[in-house]
């Protein structure tokens, strides 16, 4: 198993709960089948999808397979659920963030812009459109069957090819791209692709296959895109994003709130959006540097509303939940929110927690009398005895 990448990123110096991820890939990398396993510098857990699913998904590799391995349940942990899903970059466009049907997780539309300054000082500016998404309901049918049916990779492969889904996500990106004001595209990445060289086959998981030697990826969606140059590589990171690393909301200046909350806009009104805020990995600016990538930022985009809040741990609830005083007027919001008024999970958990010291303020004044409850027989007989 290829883990350079990783050490590169965290200087040799893995941490604990990352090694403890790798050496489930270790045990991946020995089975039957399994013929390479490569850990990407984006390598980490899927915070969403594994909420998603219910079941560790995994983001950030390559595994290479013999066309006679069966796929089944435990392979969820490497074949990311988003299929064929792709990035594409258009010339011009509209500058506007404008609601528009995304696929439901980490996607996005937006105005990018990128400076040049030329070898006698000239500056110059150009605006694109970047559409970041997929067909994620004709992706989940597809996963579902193979894994019901115990289906080989071969199989697999042939069905994503004749379903025609890369052609049918491209094609939905133009569309969006249209709405833009532009149909002008310049260059085009697909990642959690199915790849064969007619001997073996290859899952990239959000990683890309460059295109005319070259790759767009996520830097971070508040910072931008970038393009890259992979002149000999058949591979590049569809992404620079960490696992659980987010911006605190409530330490930025009042123009970056307004950056991060009104010109960046995203499906439904719950002010927490954990693919918005995701931090960039800690090497991020020595990788671009490295690859020599022409940067793109972001000036306005609308993004997925990644619908997981009510399964994610109340700690980051809170901590992507800006303080009341400090949400925009301008950025969509419910009101309890603006209110002060959290919105986390009600699960066993955080019931128990919660009851240790505000059970009197939580459970209803007819049930409370001073220290004693006041409960029905048939109540007291099922969950006190």
């Amino acid at each position: 198993m290829d883990t350079s990448a990783l050490k590169s990123r965290y200087d040799n110096n893995i941490p604990a709960d990352v090694q403890s991820d790798i050496d489930k890939f270790a045990k991946l990398a020995e089975k039957d089948g399994v013929l390479s396993v490569k850990l990407l510098s984006n390598f980490g857990k899927d915070v969403e999808m594994s909420l998603k699913h219910d079941t560790p998904v995994y983001r950030g590799l390559i595994v290479q397979l013999s066309n006679s391995y069966k796929l089944g349940e435990a392979d969820r942990l490497w074949l990311h659920p988003e299929l064929c899903k792709g990035r594409s970059m258009y010339i011009g466009g509209n500058k506007k963030n404008a609601p528009v049907e995304l696929s439901a997780f980490n996607s996005s539309v937006g105005f990018y812009s990128t400076h040049i300054i030329d070898e006698i000082g000239g500056y110059d500016s150009k605006d694109y459109v970047i559409v970041d998404s997929g067909l994620d309901k004709e992706a989940g049918v597809l996963l579902q069957s193979w894994l019901l049916s115990s289906a080989t990779i071969k199989q697999a492969y042939d069905e994503v090819v004749k379903s025609k889904l890369v052609a049918k996500s491209l094609e939905k990106r133009d569309q969006i791209a249209m709405g833009y004001g532009t149909n002008e595209r310049e260059l085009n990445s697909n990642y959690n692709m199915l790849y064969t060289d007619g001997k073996s086959y290859f899952f990239y998981n959000n990683a890309i296959k460059p295109q005319s030697n070259k790759a767009i990826l996520v830097v971070s969606p508040l910072m931008g895109c970038a393009v890259v140059n992979s002149i000999g590589g058949n591979h590049v990171v569809s992404d620079l994003l960490s696992s659980s690393q987010y911006i605190d909301v409530n330490n930025l200046e009042e123009d970056q709130r307004k950056r991060a909350m009104v010109k960046c806009k995203w499906g439904g009104k719950n002010i927490v959006n954990t693919y918005t805020m995701r931090k960039p990995i800690g090497n991020f600016k020595q990788w671009l540097e490295d690859k020599q990538a022409t940067m793109y930022r972001m000036e306005s985009g609308f993004f997925s509303a990644n619908p997981i809040h009510a399964k994610l741990p109340a700690d980051i609830v809170l901590f992507l939940t800006p303080q009341k005083h400090l949400i925009p007027t301008a950025a969509s919001c419910h009101q309890h929110v603006r209110d002060g008024v959290i919105g986390v999970p009600a699960n066993a958990e955080n019931i128990q927690r919660l009851m240790e010291k505000h059970w009197k303020t939580l459970i209803s004044k007819k049930y409370v009398k001073g220290d004693s409850l006041l409960l029905p027989r048939s109540m007291i007989e099922e969950s006190l005895v």
